[in-house]
C-alpha cells in the first residue's frame, strides 16, 4: 500500500470542453466531472481540494475528460 503522505495533493483545472460543457478535471487525470455552470465546477473542485489555496485554477484552453 502506498504512503498517502508521499502522494501529491489533489488539484483541479476548470474550463470548457469542445461542446461548451463546464469541466473540473483533476490534474493527474484520476477524476473530474461535467457541470451545468462554471460556479458548480469551481465549488466541486474547491470542496475536493479542501479549499486549499492555489489548488484550483481556470483555463481558457479546451479540456476533456479521459
Amino acid at each position: 500500500m502506498k504512503d498517502r503522505s508521499l502522494q501529491k495533493p489533489l488539484a483541479f483545472v476548470v474550463g470548457r470542453d469542445v461542446e461548451g460543457h463546464w469541466l473540473a478535471v483533476e490534474t493527474h487525470g484520476r477524476g473530474g466531472g461535467i457541470f451545468v455552470s462554471r460556479d458548480s465546477a469551481l465549488r466541486y473542485a474547491a470542496f475536493e481540494t479542501d479549499h486549499r489555496p492555489s489548488a484550483v485554477r481556470s483555463t481558457a484552453k479546451r479540456l476533456r475528460l479521459l
